[in-house]
């Protein structure tokens, strides 16, 4: 057997990769956009406009609108959250605002205080245009 860089395929090398990381000293106060999966552990005060998957840690506190593909909610959120596939709201987690779904999980313990929405045929990000 030969052992090289294609022992794994694409797949399984970026599964659960986290590319940006915003550490739980950190606070950012302004808007941020990207791409890939970003962890945020610090404190964010202004929009989240992410391509790709979002997690925010237990310690989170993010005042912001959040715009993502995908998002696991561990922390606190002020702010409304669209998500165009599914929006997991973990035991720890914190939403005050309105939510814009394709598919949503509130695990026990879990908070929701605002309006859902639920989107089956459109993308999320087209419904709010």
């Amino acid at each position: 057997m030969q052992w090289g860089i294609h022992m794994f395929n694409e797949k399984e090398k970026n599964l659960n990769k986290i590319e940006t990381l915003i550490g739980e000293k950190c606070t950012i106060n302004g808007s941020i956009s990207g791409e890939g999966l970003i962890k945020i552990d610090g404190s964010v005060e202004g929009d989240i406009l992410w391509q790709d998957e979002v997690i925010l840690g237990a310690n989170s506190c993010c005042r912001s609108n959040i715009s993502c593909k995908s998002a696991f909610i561990n922390g606190m959120v002020e702010g409304n959250v669209i998500c165009e596939n599914t929006l997991t709201l973990e035991a720890n987690g914190r939403i005050t605002g309105d939510i814009t779904v394709k598919n949503l999980i509130i695990k026990e313990g879990g908070s929701f205080d605002g309006k859902c929405t639920m989107v089956t045929l459109k993308k999320a990000s087209e419904v709010l245009e």
